[in-house]
């Protein structure tokens, strides 16, 4: 659960303190004390109150509903129009007072926009302008879509009201797109990655009807190269050329500019997405020899990704 951070600095001291974001995801699993609601990577626990038939027909709520989607908000702190959100990569964020740490608003994403969710990780232009990218799925297909929220309220009640939709991408292959968490920004353009982690879209969709978490419906496809989409944040136009490089699969963009004509990015990507497996529950709970086993094959694969850059350093 999302667990908010504060640290106060004044006169010479810091003082800390902390609280749990009183989501409705947060004040469910905590009325029944157990995980009533799934997440990426955990799977809601049937109620042991109902018979083995009650049990096996609760699978079978539709996973579009509203109800049915975390707002456990615990990635990150973002900022639009001058007010603070906590938000996951889902359609929700949580708008909090960071003073009190307070919840003070749930907002939904689809309700201003024809989006399912958004990024953690928005950027900014130098007056406000915040720039995100979402997705949308549904009986037309699956999209990629850049967002754009004004800097500014009209009216001091206002949350991401005005926010657009200025480019739509079509996904490489149809029916599986990829998984991104990320994505970079320069003054004039916006670099989105399709990477080859694949999203099985029936696989999510009946991840709670086979007995899966949604990141079962996650795969590594290095048959595939990796393409990069260049948006003009100005026009929302998608640049003519294609783009592409050997697979890797990246969370987090470390920087981007431009530089004589060029788009520079800066990356923390690795080579192989079975790397992830890694983060998984049972092997960040393996240690001493186990550990060792786990991450011997990610170094191994690092230095195969090093070898590869280093010759690009010396020119």
């Amino acid at each position: 659960m999302a667990l908010l951070h504060q640290f106060r600095m004044a006169k010479g001291t810091v003082t800390y303190r902390s609280k749990f974001l009183q989501s409705d995801t947060y004040k469910a699993n905590s009325a029944k004390n157990r995980i009533v609601m799934s997440e990426f990577g955990t799977l809601a626990i049937p109620d042991p109150c109902k018979n083995v038939f009650e049990r096996f027909m609760s699978r079978f709520e539709l996973p579009g509903k509203a109800a049915a989607m975390t707002d456990n908000t615990n990635v990150n702190y973002v900022r639009y129009k001058g007010d603070y959100y906590l938000c996951t990569e889902t359609n929700f964020m949580n708008k909090v007072d960071i003073e009190t740490l307070e919840k003070t608003e749930k907002v939904d994403w689809s309700k201003f926009i024809a989006v399912n969710g958004a990024t953690a990780h928005p950027h900014y232009d130098p007056d406000g302008t915040a720039y995100n990218m979402g997705n949308s799925f549904g009986p037309f297909g699956f999209s990629y879509k850049v967002i754009r929220v004004p800097p500014e309220k009209v009216d001091l009640e206002e949350t991401i009201h005005g926010a657009q939709v200025i480019c739509s991408i079509a996904p490489t292959e149809k029916g599986k797109p990829s998984y991104y968490h990320s994505f970079g920004m320069t003054r004039n353009y916006i670099i989105f990655i399709e990477q080859p982690l694949k999203m099985n879209l029936w696989k999510i969709a009946t991840s709670k009807i086979r007995g899966k978490a949604f990141s079962d419906g996650i795969s590594w496809e290095p048959q595939c190269n990796t393409r990069f989409h260049v948006v003009d944040k100005h026009t929302g136009q998608l640049l003519p050329g294609r783009y592409y490089s050997k697979p890797f699969v990246a969370f987090h963009h470390i920087n981007a500019f431009e530089d004589q004509g060029c788009v520079i990015i800066d990356l923390c990507c690795q080579d192989n997405g079975r790397i992830l497996e890694v983060y998984q529950l049972q092997n960040l709970r393996k240690a001493g020899e186990e550990l060792d086993q786990t991450t011997q094959c990610e170094d191994s694969e690092n230095e195969d990704l090093y070898d590869d850059l280093l010759p690009l350093n010396e020119h």
